[in-house]
């Protein structure tokens, strides 16, 4: 009998691979159901202090909450570190009551040597309110498997930053995946926030190859 893994993504940060083990469960974020659909439901950068433990957050909104119960999670094993992560929260008269977490992979762009673009579902894609990241919310296929290897792994290669004839400059990104083994029997909701240049760029283009085609989709990072 073949075993059944959680969906294991390596995504690509500098000139390292981070794997990254996502709920094959909570999605919901986007569908708003389950037993956090009564709460809010907002991406954001947790912050940890010294003894690892998350103790505030600031949304795509650029709203600061400090947390009422300071908790620790394993994949934030750092202090002093920010990590992105969907949190479903209840605000209160001090901060937030955070009652659940999803993980959130960050490929920062990069040049990647070898390309890989196996083809991916579009759920939503979307510009943080900040410009900070450009937030995506991904349908994988995944399956049964026996082998530890097949895992997926997600980047996001920056093709080039071209000039535009009224000298706005716009980046140039197309995202990397290699489903790398891992069996298409049944799609899972991954969400990804793409960390956007601070000064380089004041608009970005992401290119997609989707199961229906290749899509590219602009966003403006500045007014």
């Amino acid at each position: 009998m073949k075993k059944v893994f959680h969906l294991l993504l390596c995504i690509i940060f500098s000139s390292q691979l981070l794997t990254l083990n996502l709920s094959c469960t909570q999605d919901a974020y986007d569908k708003g159901e389950g037993k956090y659909s009564q709460m809010t439901a907002e991406m954001v950068d947790a912050y940890t202090a010294s003894d690892k433990r998350i103790t505030a957050f600031v949304t795509d909104d650029g709203v600061r909450y400090t947390v009422d119960s300071p908790f620790s999670v394993g994949y934030m094993s750092k202090p002093d570190t920010v990590y992105r992560a969907v949190f479903f929260f209840s605000k209160t008269e001090k901060g937030a009551d955070v009652k659940g977490l999803n993980r959130v992979g960050v490929p920062v762009p990069q040049k990647i040597a070898e390309m890989k673009t196996d083809p991916v579902r579009i759920e939503s894609m979307w510009l943080s309110k900040t410009r900070r990241y450009l937030n995506l919310s991904l349908q994988l296929m995944v399956g049964a498997t026996d082998s530890k290897d097949a895992v997926h792994k997600i980047g996001c290669h920056i093709d080039t930053l071209m000039t535009n004839a009224d000298g706005t400059h716009t980046l140039h990104l197309t995202l990397y995946h290699n489903q790398n083994g891992m069996p298409q029997h049944y799609t899972q909701r991954s969400y990804f926030s793409v960390p956007m240049p601070a000064e380089a760029a004041d608009s970005v283009t992401l290119t997609v190859n989707t199961y229906d085609g290749v899509e590219t989709r602009a966003f403006k990072l500045k007014n």
